[in-house]
């Protein structure tokens, strides 16, 4: 019962969805309907009614006998009333301006279930002809069950037909009436259009709310911000402002201080971001929830561990001296051993009324995935964390590469982001594999681009659920999953920075040896 249920509810979610496709093909089989009774030129159809009768018998048993046989021939003058004879006589009659053939087309007859009467139709453009054919037809029929029935001999007809009732003038057209025609095709439309739904929901796994995200990863969400004109014209969010985004910003940094990571303990201080595919919003999450961190007094640094297609140098309000130091040295510098991280760290830039550090991509290296699986990479992570209150990685999409995986595994834990009516089904569903397969503790996800915008109290209890799902998420790899942001960043195939020098540890932050 439980599972026709969530079937039957699956089902309104896309009606609901794709209630637009419904009521345009509705519409289109109304107007099909109606668009055939105006070019679909009228008929008129008059009949006239025939009898058919043979001798009266003399006793009961012929009386019966006759009646029997006055049925059978009434399928038998049927198939005469439409025959060409009946028709070239019926043309010779009325002397019109027909063949038999044309007026042959125009008949139709048909006997009452045990009767023995006959309808004998004729249907016309013209009204008038219409029951000047019928008429016609009829006498002529009439004439020629006369002849047939009669011996050659002579003598009375074994059996024959009389006209009962003369066709009448039509006043209305024959078959479907206007409303008829629009009301069949609005149905025949409405039922095109719900198996047009039901395909589009099937085929689009596009993730669409936060429930699907939640059903999807059998867990809560911690996170979701929605789109935003006035995020996406500023390189880092104004959290000095009112508004649904900002508010959305404090609240996932809320939420995230009461998961828990990998070693039981509460507020990770190195939180790795990755998603399943690029343009998922990714980087402006990392970005922004540094600054969130920021805003609370503690010391922040935010890393570019993109070393394919690194952002943030680019996005963030560097100085000119500050790009430059960026472009020479970076993370992929660090990774390789060639200085020490104090070297690679750009400090001092402004988010709001407070500042970050960032640790920079630095120049491209020529095999970048190979860097975070250096020693260094390790001891770079915790080096930072003893050095800042946090640490911010934004990785690459994990479907490009597995250093979103990696670096995830060597931090306290990673926040998967997931874009509404971009993110797939599948790809979240191969991003959560690929996290899990590397022992990657999710600490929860965020949903970017959320249309919904009472923000305020939408979340009330998020901070409980996210506690108390947490812990049997992070035991079985899982996340608590969110719905939304607003904005965008494209992860190309180009730069991939190395990796340099701090110093070496054989302690990974899940504690593992």
């Amino acid at each position: 019962m439980r599972g026709t249920a969530l079937e039957i509810r699956e089902y309104l979610r896309i009606f609901a969805r794709y209630w637009w496709v419904i009521a345009i093909l509705t519409v289109l089989g109304g107007l099909v309907g109606f668009a055939t009774s105006q070019l679909i030129t009228p008929q008129y159809q008059s009949t006239a009614t025939l009898f058919v009768a043979t001798q009266n018998g003399t006793t009961a048993t012929e009386a019966y006998q006759n009646n029997l046989f006055s049925i059978d021939r009434v399928n038998s003058y049927a198939s005469l009333a439409t025959s060409e004879q009946v028709a070239a006589r019926a043309v010779d009659q009325l002397k019109a301006p027909i063949s038999a053939e044309e007026l042959r087309a125009k008949i139709s007859a048909a006997a009452g279930p045990k009767t023995v009467l006959l309808s004998v139709s004729v249907t016309d453009p013209d009204p008038a002809q219409a029951q000047s054919y019928a008429n016609a037809v009829a006498d002529q029929l009439v004439n020629l069950v006369s002849e047939l029935e009669t011996s050659r001999r002579g003598g009375t007809p074994a059996a024959g037909a009389i006209v009962v009732d003369e066709a009448g003038y039509p006043t209305e057209p024959a078959g479907l009436s206007l409303p008829l025609r629009i009301g069949l095709g609005a149905l025949a439309g409405l039922a095109i259009g719900i198996i047009a739904a039901i395909l589009i929901g099937v085929f689009d796994k596009r993730l669409r709310g936060r429930e699907s995200v939640e059903r999807q990863a059998d867990s809560s969400v911690i996170g979701a911000l929605p789109a935003s004109r006035v995020r996406t014209r500023t390189a880092v969010v104004d959290l000095t402002s009112d508004g649904a985004y900002p508010e959305a910003v404090r609240e996932l940094r809320t939420n995230l201080r009461f998961c828990t990571t990998a070693k039981g303990e509460r507020a990770p201080k190195v939180v790795a971001v990755t998603s399943p595919s690029r343009g998922d919003g990714r980087s402006t999450v990392a970005v922004d929830l540094a600054a969130a961190f920021a805003e609370t007094g503690k010391s922040v640094v935010l890393v570019d561990g993109d070393l394919r297609n690194p952002t943030l140098a680019s996005r963030l309000p560097l100085t000119v001296p500050m790009r430059n130091a960026a472009q020479t040295k970076g993370l992929s510098t660090l990774l390789v051993g060639e200085h020490n991280v104090d070297d690679g760290l750009v400090r001092g830039i402004p988010v709001g009324n407070h500042t970050i550090s960032l640790l920079p991509a630095g120049p491209a290296a020529p095999r970048p995935g190979e860097l975070w699986a250096t020693d260094y990479s390790e001891g770079l992570l915790d080096e930072l964390a003893e050095s800042f209150d946090y640490v911010v990685v934004d990785t690459p999409a994990l479907d490009e590469c597995s250093d979103g995986a990696v670096v995830g595994a060597l931090s306290d834990g990673a926040l998967l982001v997931a874009r509404l009516r971009h993110t797939t089904s599948t790809s979240l569903r191969r991003a959560l594999t690929a996290l899990r397969g590397a022992n990657v503790t999710v600490l929860g996800t965020v949903v970017t681009f959320d249309q919904l915008r009472n923000h305020p109290g939408r979340d009330r209890g998020a901070r409980d659920t996210a506690s108390s799902r947490t812990t049997d998420d992070n035991r079985r790899g899982g996340a608590a999953f969110g719905a939304a942001t607003g904005d965008t960043e494209k992860i190309g195939e180009g730069r991939l920075v190395g990796s340099a020098g701090p110093q070496q540890t054989s302690r990974s932050r899940h504690g593992s040896s």
